[in-house]
């Protein structure tokens, strides 16, 4: 029976705090801020009191003592702590509610923190500086046009009317697919530029994270302009659905379908394909970034009838036949002059178009 006493004891002194919630008790939207307080009581999330262990084996001990012989229960008295007495339910309550007259307003109603706040952690300048580092170490001028275009098949599988897709790094798990003919050209200097930040300060970047800032740095180590891009992004473990990528010969009215069914703009669409500009698609030089894609394509070459036979077979190889087909396209025309009459205007518009095709339909951490 002593025995008994003791190890109840030893539960009913191995108590002896209280939390309270101090959302449960304030009108505030705030996140829970938890209250040390002495003794017996805890205050659950919801406001209710919660019995705790040691309530639980004093209810024992009790009943103990009703049960046992006077001497035991006199022996059982003479261990009972002799603490301050418990600290209810309303007195938790009052002392809780008065440290909200000392705690900040900012820190009472502050709600939780949007997603590019979370990414900040990722997203920092010694980050920065690490993968800068990893991207000069490994991406290499000849190697710009394919990892660009890894970034568009990672990025074009988004679908605005599902809201899924994206850039995602799900292109890894793509490439036996047709469309995806050639893309490990670009993925290999993407991964060494991802294993060179696992350790040290950009190891929290993800392979999505990789191939964006990639393919910023291929435009802008060809001549184009520079881009940041935010980082945090999540990786797919699996493959985006199938049959989303635009195929190489659209009419201008299905590109610009294929285009708004991932949310973009005529406008954008054309900005878009000024990336074919580099690459050796016959649109000025193979690795310089620059304006000629539009300033060919309202020459139209390939089109030209005072061209000889040989001529005309040579100039039906530049571009693809979406891009034949993108130069009389009336509603992409106008975007069309207006890049090939100004250079700055499609670095700025592309600028930013990059950053929105590589943004949406991510998963920030």
């Amino acid at each position: 029976c002593t025995s008994k006493h003791n190890a109840i004891r030893r539960g009913q002194e191995s108590r002896g705090r209280v939390y309270v919630a101090m959302s449960s008790i304030s009108s505030f939207r705030a996140s829970p801020t938890y209250v040390l307080l002495p003794r017996r009581g805890r205050a659950s999330r919801g406001g209710a009191t919660s019995t705790s262990r040691g309530d639980k084996l004093g209810q024992r001990a009790r009943r103990h003592r009703r049960e046992c012989d006077p001497a035991c229960r006199a022996s059982a008295s003479r261990h009972q702590p002799t603490s301050a007495p418990a600290t209810t339910r309303r007195e938790a309550l009052v002392f809780a509610a008065s440290l909200i007259a000392t705690t900040p307003l900012a820190a009472l109603v502050a709600g939780p923190q949007p997603a590019v706040a979370a990414s900040s952690r990722v997203d920092t300048p010694e980050a920065r500086a690490a993968l800068r580092a990893a991207l000069e170490a490994n991406i290499v001028k000849t190697k710009a046009p394919a990892v660009l275009r890894l970034v568009f098949h990672d990025a074009g599988t988004f679908r605005t009317a599902t809201n899924d897709g994206g850039m995602n790094a799900s292109v890894r798990y793509e490439l036996s697919r047709p469309e995806s003919f050639g893309l490990k050209r670009g993925l290999g200097p993407v991964t060494a530029v991802y294993d060179a930040t696992r350790d040290g300060p950009a190891a929290g970047l993800s392979f999505a994270d990789c191939i964006a800032a990639a393919g910023a740095y291929a435009v802008e180590i060809t001549g184009g302009p520079v881009i940041e891009v935010p980082l945090g992004r999540i990786d797919a473990d699996k493959a985006d659905p199938e049959g989303r990528m635009p195929g190489e010969s659209l009419t201008g009215a299905e590109q610009r379908d294929a285009f708004g069914a991932m949310g973009m703009s005529t406008q954008e669409m054309v900005a878009l394909a000024g990336a074919h500009t580099i690459g050796g698609k016959g649109f000025g030089e193979p690795y310089s970034f620059d304006n000629e894609y539009y300033k060919t394509l309202l020459k139209r070459p390939w089109a030209d009838t005072t061209k000889t036979k040989e001529e005309l077979d040579m100039a039906s190889h530049i571009g693809l036949t979406s891009d034949k087909n993108l130069a009389v396209d009336e509603p992409s025309l106008d975007y069309i002059r207006a890049y090939a009459a100004d250079q700055d205007k499609f670095f700025a518009d592309f600028s930013k178009v990059y950053v929105k095709m590589t943004t949406i339909g991510a998963k920030f951490a």
